[in-house]
Parts: structure tokens; C-alpha cells; sequence
């Protein structure tokens, strides 16, 4: 009897859960794919950035663009990062936009056309929006640990949505 009790006790205790242990880390984001569409790239000397940026303030003006992405903390991200770029001349490429929890109420594809880093050498590409015309941007809601998948946004070089400034 005591040996069918040592059986069950340790059978027990090998399919029990692990209980009460510490969810994975998630870095706070969102990602998707930026889709291009095909036969609208610019040429090469009009490509000097391209971003996909986030930004907790919409409606933006010119004023807006530059406190947010040089104010502490700042209130619009690029990714990868201001002296990256996504991939050029590519049909697609997908992205993983680590970022603190907030409201980013305007999500996008940003490029720099000119040299000079100015809101007029700068223009929206690609939006996360309404599939409306003109598209309405669709606000990105991230909290806690949360990284959010599916935030796909399409590029027409050639039709590119209203600008906000």
C-alpha cells in the first residue's frame, strides 16, 4: 500500500503546473510588416531616411515635430533609430517597435527627402489608418508588457496620405 501511495504522490507532483511563476519579459511595443507599393520608390538621392515613427501627438504642426522627437522623455519614436533607415527598394520588411506604454495617436512611415533635417525635408509616406480616403490614423494603445503584432502599414511613395504639418 505505502508503495502505490509513494506512486501516486509522485505522479501527483509530476503533472502538476508549475504554479505561481513569473510571466516571461515582454518588451513594451508593436510591430508588423510595411508593405511597398511596387513601382512607386523615389530615386536613391531623394531617400536620405526612412522611419516608421509613433507619436503621442496628432494633429501635428511643424513646431510639434521637433519638441517630440528631441523632447526628454521624447513624445514621437522612430525606428530603428534617427541615423537608421528600414531597408530601401525592398517590396516589404517587417518591423519590432520597442516602446515605452502609451497612446500613440499617429503611427507611420516617415522619409527625409533633402539633407538638411527640417518638417519641410519630411513627409509622410505610409499611415496606420482607416482604409477611408483620405485614410484617418488608427491610434496604437500600448500598456504594460503588452507588444502588439499585426500594426501593418502601406507605402505609395507616389499617393502618400495627407500630411499633418
Amino acid at each position: 500500500m505505502r508503495i502505490v501511495g509513494v506512486v501516486f504522490l509522485v505522479f501527483l507532483f509530476l503533472s502538476c503546473e508549475p504554479g505561481l511563476t513569473v510571466p516571461p519579459e515582454v518588451e513594451p511595443g508593436f510591430g508588423g510588416i510595411v508593405f511597398f507599393e511596387k513601382g512607386t520608390w523615389p530615386p536613391q538621392d531623394s531617400l536620405f531616411n526612412l522611419w516608421v515613427f509613433a507619436s503621442q501627438i496628432y494633429p501635428l504642426d511643424s513646431l510639434k515635430v521637433f519638441e517630440g522627437l528631441f523632447a526628454d522623455p521624447p513624445r514621437i519614436y522612430l525606428y530603428p533609430a534617427i541615423d537608421r533607415n528600414l531597408p530601401l527598394f525592398v517590396d516589404s520588411t517587417s518591423y519590432a517597435f520597442a516602446l515605452p506604454p502609451a497612446n500613440y495617436l499617429y503611427v507611420g512611415v516617415l522619409q527625409r527627402f533633402a539633407s538638411e533635417i527640417t518638417v519641410r525635408s519630411l513627409r509622410v509616406v505610409g499611415l496606420y489608418g482607416t482604409p477611408d480616403n483620405p485614410p484617418l490614423p488608427i491610434p496604437v494603445v500600448v500598456s504594460g508588457s503588452q507588444f502588439i503584432d499585426g500594426i501593418d502599414i502601406r507605402v505609395n511613395f507616389h499617393k502618400p496620405p495627407p500630411q499633418p504639418f
